[in-house]
């Protein structure tokens, strides 16, 4: 004979072992959880373009196939131009090094005559320009002294670079078995959901998927397409290392209001030469394209698409980058859209004061 109090403790109980085990397995993958959200992003958002690759393999191995070639060739796209920045940076940071150790020896270069003939601020530029040099020059053992400093940044360095080498690598691994399993997780996870939250939770999921997906082809594509133009602007413009420059502005282009940080720096740099005309054409250049693509292209692929107004997509950019760092530019809009949607669905279904009842059956 069934007892209904015993019956209710079993479920309670099973709930908060359910609960109690999720946390636990959090807690103890709290360290791979960036993988494994990065992982997810990429899937939804390369979606499409699996399918595609896919359609090109035939036999029983077909799946394990295609997701160990289409990994690795999401691989090389991420891992080619970080050791391309990266290998540049390196040759830049040692060249920027040793024309401050020459200056400082030898004397600082002189600013050029604009500069100097600003008013108010020329001067001191001019001063500060020189005190830089002169305290350095006056302290023979300045790198002597700066050296362990220096070692340590090294190795702080050194750490975060070996952390995100581990974390690329994960990313990659749970990626090939998420396109391994991709058709059995397409049919677990709406059922799981079904399950825990109701139908309408379906909506929800659509919602934030598409919210991804649109972010990434928004935010990553668009940004991409910015650092293409601006970098030819910064090769016509013959500022040095256009390519690298450009590489920059797209990785910065992903982030709100970031691009114009690099540009007008390369700006800077090309008046620092005297090309002032130059600089001004960069910077021209590049106001119109980031105008063009933040006002015009960006909210029309994000908003569009994810049906979403851009104010929230912008919203859910800055709130995501600021709680979860660079994939919070997916995850923020993609929470955003789960919120709306939850909104529309409890306005549309909740019936406002002093409305008729709707209609019954009648007896």
């Amino acid at each position: 004979m069934s007892h209904p109090e015993t019956s209710g403790t079993q479920n309670v109980s099973r709930y908060v072992l359910i609960v109690c085990l999720f946390a636990l397995g959090v807690w103890m993958l709290r360290r791979f959880l960036p993988a494994l959200c990065w992982a997810v992003v990429l899937a939804i958002a390369t979606s499409s373009l699996y399918d595609r690759w896919l359609a090109k393999f035939r036999g029983k191995r077909r799946q394990v196939w295609a997701a160990a070639t289409f990994t690795t060739l999401i691989g090389i796209v991420l891992i080619v131009p970080l050791v391309y920045v990266a290998a540049l940076a390196v040759s830049e940071a040692v060249s920027l090094v040793r024309a401050f150790i020459d200056s400082a020896r030898n004397g600082p270069p002189p600013l050029p005559e604009w500069i100097q003939h600003l008013p108010r601020v020329g001067g001191w530029i001019q001063g500060a320009w020189l005190d830089l040099f002169n305290d350095v020059g006056m302290a023979p053992d300045t790198f002597a002294r700066a050296r362990p400093m220096v070692i340590e940044w090294t190795r702080l360095l050194g750490m975060q670079v070996v952390r995100r080498i581990v974390t690329l690598v994960f990313t990659l691994l749970t990626l090939f078995f998420v396109y391994l399993n991709r058709d059995r997780l397409s049919e677990q996870v709406p059922h799981a959901s079904n399950r825990l939250f109701g139908h309408t939770v379906e909506r929800l999921l659509y919602r934030a998927v598409t919210a991804i997906r649109a972010t990434v082809d928004g935010i990553v594509l668009v940004a991409v397409a910015e650092g293409a133009l601006m970098g030819a602007s910064y090769a016509l413009a013959r500022a040095p290392h256009p390519i690298l420059f450009g590489a920059i502005t797209g990785i910065f282009a992903m982030i709100p209001f970031a691009a114009p940080v690099v540009f007008c720096f390369v700006a800077l740099m090309l008046a620092a030469q005297g090309s002032v005309a130059a600089a001004v054409s960069v910077l021209v250049a590049c106001t119109i394209v980031l105008f063009v693509a933040d006002h015009f292209v960006r909210p029309t692929v994000i908003g569009g698409a994810a049906r979403l107004p851009f104010l929230w997509v912008l919203l859910g950019i800055l709130g995501g980058i600021e709680s979860f760092g660079l994939l919070g530019i997916f995850l923020g809009p993609a929470l955003m859209a789960a919120l709306v949607s939850i909104w529309h669905s409890w306005v549309s279904e909740m019936p406002l004061a002093g409305d008729p009842p709707a209609p019954g059956p009648q007896p």
